[in-house]
């Protein structure tokens, strides 16, 4: 199972800038993800996928980035998933600026405005619905307004959930094509716990093992009584 402390040393401790560089990418067939200053446009959006059939855009910073469905046309649904990231005080904090004050114990302040939220209420959600537009012959872009800490973790997870990866193996899909990738503190804990959620259909603690097998040993002894009725 992926840990915090190894998830975080794969994609570094330093998070990114916000004006990292990084080019509009396919990360797999069908899903990609860019910066919302790319994509902000029609056009830019044709051109950043190379006119791809982009029919459903996931807009994870709605209180930052404007697009809405009908922002890109009337064949492009837009999904908006309100989530706040980390508050900039933090973030100030992270590069290393003086005289950063943190507002996270300021019960004045709302709660989205103090720390990140809760990304993984969305993950499986989100994944279900890039499945359904990926089925139906189309592409998926995915996006907050860096794309480097909200969009990365709902793409994360939906790496996870489809493919059968563990945290740090859909990290290794996403970054190298995509060095921005920097989910949160936060988001990060929460993609453990999704990783141990998908996990638990196909794991069985000692108790419930012995359980299993206690079972089966009682199953086919009453078929072995059975069997010698006849």
């Amino acid at each position: 199972m992926t840990t915090f402390e190894a998830f975080r040393e794969f994609t570094g401790w330093k998070r990114p800038g916000r004006d990292h560089g990084c080019k509009p990418v396919q990360v797999v067939p069908g899903v990609w993800t860019a910066h919302y200053h790319d994509i902000d446009t029609k056009q830019k959006l044709a051109a950043a996928t190379s006119s791809a059939p982009i029919k459903l855009v996931v807009n994870t910073a709605p209180c930052q980035c404007a697009a809405r469905t009908g922002f890109w046309g009337p064949d492009v649904r837009v999904l908006d998933i309100d989530l706040e990231d980390d508050p900039d005080e933090r973030k100030y904090f992270d590069a290393g600026k003086p005289n950063v004050q943190s507002r996270c114990a300021d019960p004045s302040v709302l709660l989205k405005l103090r720390c990140a939220g809760d990304a993984k209420a969305n993950f499986t959600l989100v994944s279900k619905q890039m499945d359904a537009a990926l089925a139906s012959g189309g592409h998926v872009l995915v996006h907050c307004h860096a794309s480097l800490s909200r969009s990365a973790a709902f793409i994360l997870a939906h790496l996870m959930r489809t493919r059968g990866l563990s945290l740090l193996g859909a990290g290794q899909i996403l970054k190298p094509v995509w060095d921005a990738t920097w989910p949160c503190d936060r988001f990060v804990y929460q993609l453990v716990e999704y990783e141990k959620e998908l996990a638990k259909p196909f794991r069985f603690s000692t108790v419930q093992l012995a359980g299993v097998i206690t079972a089966a040993a009682s199953a086919g002894a009453l078929l072995g009584l059975l069997v010698a009725k006849r």
